[in-house]
């Protein structure tokens, strides 16, 4: 594993000497932000330039290789243009879990209003709507390893969408899992745990379910 606090000043010192000026932002998400990573977690990333070409990956992706465990490094790449033009709704929670490292995310992005922060949060309760239903679907064909990835994914899908929930809830943004553990309503918790009195996949799924089904009617009456 990586240590952030001495890995990404490394990124950030590779990336000037590549990119030199067009080199505008660089960010951390994910696990190793949240402070959450194991031995397999990749490296999110957010590198953005003044514009992105086909022929700049090869040379990110040679920079990042020459890092130690550099070939876990992925992420968000996106040219400054792209990114003032992306749909902003999805950007809440984009900014939301992102340390910077170098440059400032904010004159990159377009306004993000509180409609679109509303419509991002029911976009990722939907999607983990959908991934729970297909898991209940799914779960008896499963062997052990698969059902296990399955946990995983959902527990990552239902962190990102509480998070938004709790936001719209209370105006603060729990910024990793164990302050959403905190911050949690009853039965919430239940879905977020990690260690062994976390949830088997059918259970898993069908709390999803069912906690997403009815987080979905009640932000369309806030809509």
């Amino acid at each position: 594993m990586i240590a952030a606090v001495t890995w990404m000043p490394a990124v950030v010192e590779v990336l000037k000497q590549t990119f030199g000026p067009r080199l505008l932002f660089v960010g951390l998400q994910g696990s190793y932000r949240r402070g959450e990573a194991t031995e397999t977690s990749d490296i999110d990333l957010c590198v953005i330039l003044d514009r992105l070409e086909p022929a700049d990956f090869p040379r990110l992706r040679a920079v990042l290789d020459a890092l130690p465990e550099g070939e876990k490094a992925a992420g968000f790449v996106c040219g400054a243009p792209e990114l003032a033009a992306w749909p902003a709704f999805e950007l809440f929670a984009f900014v939301k879990d992102m340390d910077a490292w170098y440059g400032e995310l904010a004159p990159l992005l377009p306004p993000i209003t509180k409609a679109d922060i509303n419509l991002g949060v029911r976009t990722a309760v939907a999607a983990l709507y959908h991934e729970a239903a297909q898991l209940l679907l799914a779960a008896d064909a499963l062997d052990a390893e698969a059902a296990a990835k399955a946990v995983h994914s959902l527990r990552k899908s239902f962190l990102r969408a509480l998070q938004g929930v709790l936001y719209l809830r209370t105006g603060e943004f729990p910024r990793d899992r164990a302050e959403a553990l905190r911050r949690a309503q009853e039965g919430e918790g239940d879905m977020l745990r990690t260690d062994g009195e976390g949830l088997p996949l059918k259970g898993m799924a069908a709390a999803c379910l069912v906690w997403s089904g009815a987080s979905l009617a009640e932000l369309a009456g806030e809509a």
